[in-house]
């Protein structure tokens, strides 16, 4: 059992340190957006035309990415809450119901 923990606990850690690096190119295509705009407005259009052609190869995979593990954290968190509530509830008193089965 040691040995499928540990590789889950390896899977998770690579997971964390791709949704990090993910975040952070989410971030700097953001910035890189905002200064080509800066750019666009002075008449300067090669930041924003090198933007738009990484736009789909690049960002929208990445904050589609970002979406989806938030999503999915969100689900995980949600059920593990709902058995944590579950698990530190009382049992319940047994119906009529119940005993004849």
């Amino acid at each position: 059992m040691g040995g499928h923990s540990d590789l889950l606990q390896r899977v998770k850690t690579w997971m964390d340190r791709i949704l990090m690096v993910n975040v952070f190119l989410v971030m700097a295509g953001a910035l890189w957006f905002g200064v080509a705009v800066g750019f666009h407005s002075q008449g300067l259009e090669q930041p924003l035309g090198y933007f738009q052609g990484l736009w789909e190869p690049l960002f929208m995979p990445a904050i589609g990415v970002l979406m989806a593990a938030a999503l999915l954290n969100g689900g995980v968190q949600w059920v593990l809450h709902l058995k944590r509530k579950r698990e530190q509830s009382p049992p319940r008193p047994r119906t009529a119901l119940d005993r004849q089965s």
